[in-house]
């Protein structure tokens, strides 16, 4: 005859049985659900990735930081330059999602890194997004490397804008002549080479050819972007957007104090104007 085995236990023990039973289950099913983290995805594949600064970009929620190094180069922003950074950063993130390319802002968001932004697609193959990331800018070829003794010595392949601002007669090069920032002393103010993009290349060279002259937005924006089609009522306001993106990039290279330009000028309600020496 077969043989039965009761088991006979306080009914403490089996409450604590069956506690710690609903407790794995109940933590089974958390980490099952659980969202996974991105900076612990990223320090698991390698710890570098969670050190390199990554943003994201899309309609819903703005601008947002991946990982910890894009938090810690927001809390890095110096004050006086903060806001002007934070634009900087939104408006190369919005320009990559709008338009479906890849866009960069140069020193950003300091001198020796670069801002670049990739489009994300999403299902349908539109803009869903744009991510951005810091990268750091490799040096130029020794021919492009400023110096103001450089810039006498070749006087000749430049062409003087200003006290403080030569652009290069062939190439998409302009010297700017800026003061360190922690020493406003006029023995601190040094030549900075600054590489111009395809685009702020051809703005420049059409506001230098109308030097001192107000210049529509429409027509600097038929310049620069010549196959999109102009509205009878003028400029759209992406392409408002488009072209004021495009400017504020310009003046990151060619102005000695970004913050307060002097040489790439808005004439309100109208359009642009390059002043020079005095003017």
């Amino acid at each position: 005859m077969g043989q039965q085995v009761y088991w006979h236990a306080p009914l403490w023990e089996v409450l604590l049985v069956v506690a710690i039973s609903l407790g794995c289950l109940i933590w089974l099913a958390r980490r099952a659900l659980r969202r996974p983290d991105l900076r612990e995805a990223l320090t698991a594949v390698d710890p570098a990735l969670n050190e390199q600064p990554l943003f994201l970009f899309d309609r819903v929620r703005g601008t947002t930081c991946l990982n910890d190094g894009a938090e810690r180069v927001l809390r890095g922003l110096p004050a006086a330059r903060r806001a002007a950074l934070l634009d900087a950063l939104a408006d190369t993130l919005l320009e990559a999602h709008e338009e479906s390319r890849t866009a960069q802002q140069r020193s950003w968001p300091g001198p020796g890194f670069t801002l670049v932004a990739i489009p994300v697609a999403g299902r349908s193959g539109h803009g869903a997004a744009a991510m951005g990331l810091v990268t750091v800018e490799g040096p130029l070829p020794a021919a492009d490397r400023a110096g103001a003794p450089q810039v006498a010595t070749e006087r000749e392949d430049w062409l003087e804008l200003g006290p403080t601002l030569r652009l290069h007669r062939t190439r998409p090069l302009v010297y700017v002549r800026r003061s360190h920032p922690e020493s406003p002393a006029a023995s601190a103010w040094t030549w900075q080479v600054q590489q111009l993009s395809p685009m702020e290349d051809a703005l420049l060279r059409y506001l230098l050819e109308h030097r001192s002259q107000v210049q529509a937005a429409e027509a600097l924006f038929h310049i620069v972007w010549p196959d999109d089609e102009l509205p009878a009522h003028g400029l759209r306001p992406d392409q408002r957007d488009r072209l004021r993106r495009l400017v504020h990039q310009l003046r990151q290279h060619v102005e000695a104090e970004p913050a307060d330009p002097r040489c790439v000028c808005t004439a309100h309600g109208v359009g642009y104007v390059l002043y020079g020496d005095g003017e």
